[in-house]
């Protein structure tokens, strides 16, 4: 082909990008407000809309205010047909992993819990390679309906390049997931951090990423804060971007077991951490309701914890309230350093409203002035199922970048 052929390739296959995605996070739009928006003519539009209309991918409908009016020609609206395609979604976690198949938007099919948690690499290959297909199976879905398996971890992971870096378990930085659990199933394979996949598919699935810089602020077993700026998501080198959870906040604090150092947020707030403190408190003579709740202090569950708290329990409530104060500190640096416009809150903690009110108020404190009353921030409910959904819309965005 010549440089002349080449290049109108090239353009054809950006312009097919732009387009797919500009459909997926604006639908339901119009072909004339794809062309205004993105500078394009009409017939370029309809030249890359109608294949993919034919192929089952777009559908149009009659624009709700014109079908109200039931006059003159109506506008016709584009948009994804959700069931043209699925993806199962797989959440690795330190606790257990979580499957989930949803359509191409986001909606969910069927879901899977397993008590498996994150471990050996070889160990976790084939369970995966075992589990995928049988949950695909139960499901009634026909292997080319499937667009691909995301699955998501925690640690230092490049989704964009499927390099894991680093994720503190043995024997992963030495293979590729996606090459061979993608050759064990005939399916696309798509990894990314856990966190990192939040933030995509608050953008993709359920479109809260109406401005930038947009933070995803996560407690879990550790905390991680995964941005969105200019259009993407930022890795970093090494993906080590987002990884706030081993900034040192107590010189000298207690010895975190993920990354070795002293007194860094995860070793202060994470959850093992918490668990850690009320578990020391159990094995004092301190009152606890916790006794009561969990005879066995191995046991003891954030549940119990964030219980014992809405009990009154002073002990826990110091525990809760101190991890707080080091977390809003935290996010108030972050929201200093790059002046996001909206941050997402989630995680356990965060979810008693309580103790939301104190994480807004220690931001409030420690950020710059000038932020108040001008970033968005929004609290999540608890949902066990959100990780395994948000590794799905990780292979919807590698679809959506992916050429003709």
């Amino acid at each position: 082909m010549n440089e002349k052929g080449s290049n109108h390739q090239l353009l054809k296959q950006n312009n097919h990008n732009l387009i797919k995605k500009h459909i997926y996070r604006n639908s339901p739009i119009s072909r004339v407000e794809i062309a205004q928006q993105l500078g394009l003519t009409t017939a370029t539009i309809t030249g890359m809309v109608n294949p993919m209309i034919n192929s089952g991918l777009l559908r149009e409908t009659v624009a709700p205010t014109d079908e109200a009016k039931g006059a003159g020609r109506p506008r016709m609206m584009l948009e994804f047909v959700p069931e043209a395609y699925y993806v199962c979604g797989v959440d690795v976690g330190v606790y257990n992993t979580n499957y989930i198949l949803t359509d191409i938007r986001g909606n969910v099919i069927a879901v899977r819990h397993t008590d498996q948690p994150l471990g050996d690499y070889r160990v976790t290959l084939e369970w995966l390679a075992q589990q995928i297909p049988a949950f695909l199976e139960e499901a009634a879905i026909p292997k080319e309906k499937v667009l691909g398996v995301g699955i998501c971890l925690p640690g230092m992971i490049d989704g964009s390049a499927d390099i894991i870096y680093d994720i503190f378990y043995e024997g992963w930085t030495e293979h590729n997931l996606c090459a061979e659990l993608g050759q064990r199933l005939g399916l696309n394979v798509e990894v990314e951090n856990n966190v990192r996949a939040r933030a995509i598919s608050a953008e993709l699935f359920d479109r809260m990423v109406k401005s930038e810089p947009f933070a995803y602020f996560f407690v879990s077993f550790g905390v991680a804060c995964q941005m969105i700026i200019d259009g993407k998501v930022l890795y970093g080198q090494s993906a080590a971007a987002g990884e706030i959870g081993h900034t040192v906040v107590q010189r000298n604090g207690p010895v975190c077991p993920t990354c070795g150092n002293r007194g860094c947020l995860e070793a202060l707030t994470g959850e093992r951490a918490i668990l850690q403190q009320c578990r020391d408190i159990m094995a004092a003579e301190t009152p606890t309701i916790l006794r009561d709740l969990c005879p066995d202090p191995q046991c003891l569950t954030m549940d119990q914890v964030l219980l014992a708290q809405e009990m009154g329990d002073k002990a826990v409530s110091s525990v809760i309230e101190d991890a707080i104060e080091y977390l809003g500190i935290a996010l108030a640096n972050t929201i200093n350093l790059i002046s996001p416009r909206a941050v997402v809150l989630e995680g356990r903690i965060l979810s008693v409203p309580k103790n939301q009110a104190r994480m807004l108020r220690t931001v409030e404190q420690y950020m710059f002035h000038i932020h108040s009353g001008m970033i968005d921030f929004a609290f999540l409910p608890y949902d066990s199922d959100r990780g395994a959904r948000a590794a799905a819309a990780v292979v919807v965005k590698e679809f959506l970048s992916r050429s003709l």
